[in-house]
């Protein structure tokens, strides 16, 4: 359920991660939330949730790219995660990233990440 705060515009959605939230990030159609629980949490743009994905992070989810047809969640525990964000729907796990991502930065093509654990960054190529 969204709470809406009329005079400010300000729409609270319902809270579905059981710890903090880390990070989010929206598009036309979904807005996507990532937390130290571990969970990838889909919205609509009314409040209402769309899928909770519990079991692909073991770690603090940190960072979201999304555009209308690429998402890449990453985190903790050496996963970074490519979805398709029009059907929810994993695309690629990679397992090979240092054990924490401390940055990401992406586009339609490309991927770069670092690491505090890692004396190198990393870029990748990605063909949708």
């Amino acid at each position: 359920a969204v709470v809406s705060t009329q005079s400010t515009g300000v729409h609270e959605f319902e809270q579905k991660h059981s710890a903090s939230v880390y990070c989010v990030a929206t598009n036309n159609s979904v807005l996507v939330s990532g937390g130290a629980d571990s969970k990838v949490v889909f919205w609509n743009l009314h409040g209402s949730v769309l899928f909770i994905d519990h079991m692909s992070h073991v770690g603090v989810v940190r960072h979201i790219f999304l555009n209308e047809w690429l998402m890449i969640t990453a985190g903790d525990a050496h996963v970074l995660i490519i979805w398709d964000p029009i059907n929810l729907a994993i695309k690629h796990v990679f397992h090979h990233n240092p054990l924490k991502i401390k940055f990401m930065l992406a586009n339609e093509k490309s991927l770069v990440y670092g690491s505090p654990d890692a004396n190198y960054i990393m870029f990748l190529s990605i063909s949708v």
